[in-house]
């Protein structure tokens, strides 16, 4: 399954970026999507300085559960992003900072062209 993070409303995340991996996690008891991209997002921007981002966590906006069977797109999320470079492996979600509301979708034409039902 190919993935794609894209969003309208943030200028960081206009163009779409290809997930290279994903993995289905839980934090807070909350549904979490942990992607990495084949793009990263400059870190500077968000405290991060010299390290690029590719590594986000994405929390679902409506549904909690569209990350479980991934079946329905675009899904509406939250981007996170680790707080404190340090921290490889986040165990909740006050360890990560909100950057960013995008889509997830299934396909490139979809992300590039923002579409929204």
């Amino acid at each position: 399954m190919q993935l794609y993070l894209s969003s309208y409303e943030f200028s960081d995340f206009e163009i779409s970026r290809k997930v290279t991996h994903f993995q289905r996690m839980k934090l807070d008891d909350r549904n979490v999507l942990k992607i990495e991209v084949e793009s990263p997002l400059i870190g500077q921007k968000y405290g991060l300085f010299g390290n690029d981002i590719a590594i986000f966590y994405l929390v679902n906006r409506v549904d909690e559960n569209a990350f479980v069977k991934l079946s329905k797109f675009p899904i509406d999320v939250h981007v996170l992003i680790v707080a404190n470079p340090e921290i490889n492996n986040p165990s909740s979600l006050e360890e990560l900072q909100n950057i960013a509301w995008a889509c997830l979708d299934d396909n490139k034409d979809d992300a590039k062209n923002h579409r929204i039902v």
